[in-house]
């Protein structure tokens, strides 16, 4: 590389808070001053592979960003390509503190009970409601979405959480992943198309057994799918692929949405710590694509991002196809409803930020 591009790059870079380090021809290159203050034992020239794992240096994309760890550092890593260079801009992700995981978990525990109740008294009114005209019945959806939203913050806040603080576990069983995705789709489809866009399944074999925590894989797809559903445009498209190879499973989530704008690529998986919008009602807290990377990484897997404004995002999850033994049996509902949840629906619950009130009636619950 001429020496002219690289003090260009530098010149770019200088004030950039959190390091960068440039790549070409497999060999690092320091583009900042904070790329030199967090590896000083790291000179240039050294071989990129000594710092960076080797599925960040063969990434194809233009731009991507991916949670991974950087020599046992948890950090968001943004990749771009300029030309043969590679520019990496590592973020390392601060967890949250003990009093305040301790202060979370508290919370958590009294709303669930509070919910409980709310749910409950809801629906013993139902009956009667269901005799009464509109907007009685109107009044009562609401109600319903409300108890959805409080049920999926309050899960996604006690997971985030307990990922966090390294208390996340996996109940492991053998699933098909042919049939878990496809039963997953056909779950959501209605929603989708009530919504006016299309999802669709695609696998290139017609079983895949892995050894996978099911309901947390269903809670990352849903993430990715609601995710995708406040982005894209009208009458969008949806598409979940399965393949597999070298002993792993990789499932790609693609939408034909907004994209991603670059500022807000280095802040994909840390969402929740930034200001939220008061006015959008589809806006969340952002905590679905912190918790869906942490489901990956707890099946020792990686969920990367790449993203272009009007071209849509594409989620990648790879995850190891581990096998269990277990008297032959495969799980064969891979949408349950929780135990001691307060009556939480997963679709519904996981979905409630884009859904209209419409969809929390009665007929669209049974």
């Amino acid at each position: 590389m001429k020496s002219m591009e690289r003090k260009q790059l530098e010149q770019l870079f200088f004030i950039q808070r959190d390091a960068t380090v440039g790549v070409a021809d497999g060999a690092i290159f320091f583009v900042n001053p904070a790329g030199k203050a967090r590896y000083p034992d790291l000179c240039t020239d050294a071989q990129a592979d000594c710092l960076l794992p080797e599925e960040l240096l063969t990434r194809e994309e233009e731009t991507f960003a991916v949670a991974i760890a950087v020599r046992e550092e948890s950090c968001t890593v943004l990749g771009c390509r300029l030309g043969d260079i590679r520019l990496y801009t590592i973020i390392p992700q601060s967890s949250l503190e003990g009093e305040e995981g301790w202060l979370l978990e508290n919370v958590c525990s009294s709303m669930r009970r509070t919910l409980t109740v709310l749910n409950v008294a809801t629906e013993l009114l139902t009956p009667a409601i269901d005799r009464l005209e509109e907007p009685q019945q109107s009044n009562l959806r609401v109600i319903n979405k409300s108890y959805y939203k409080l049920q999926r913050l309050c899960e996604n806040l006690d997971s985030l959480v307990r990922f966090r603080e390294g208390q996340g576990s996996l109940r492991l069983e053998r699933l098909d992943l042919v049939s878990f995705c496809r039963d997953l789709i056909q779950s959501t489809d209605h929603i989708v198309k009530r919504l006016g866009h299309r999802l669709y399944f695609r696998s290139e074999q017609d079983s895949l057994i892995a050894a996978l925590d099911g309901p947390k894989l269903s809670k990352l797809l849903l993430n990715l799918i609601s995710n995708s559903l406040k982005r894209i445009s009208p009458n969008g498209n949806l598409y979940l692929n399965l393949t597999s190879s070298g002993g792993e499973v990789f499932l790609s989530f693609r939408d034909t949405g907004a994209g991603i704008p670059p500022e807000e690529m280095a802040h994909v998986f840390t969402q929740y710590k930034r200001q939220r919008s008061d006015t959008d009602p589809q806006a969340g807290v952002g905590m679905g694509m912190a918790i869906a990377q942490e489901i990956a990484a707890l099946h020792g897997g990686v969920l990367l991002i790449a993203s272009q404004e009007g071209k849509g995002t594409t989620v990648l999850v790879r995850i190891p196809q581990r096998s269990l033994e277990l008297d032959g049996q495969l799980q064969e509902n891979p949408l349950p409803y929780g135990e001691g949840d307060g009556g939480m629906h997963m679709i519904l619950t996981e979905l409630a930020d884009i859904l209209d009130d419409e969809a929390f009636g009665r007929k669209y619950r049974d």
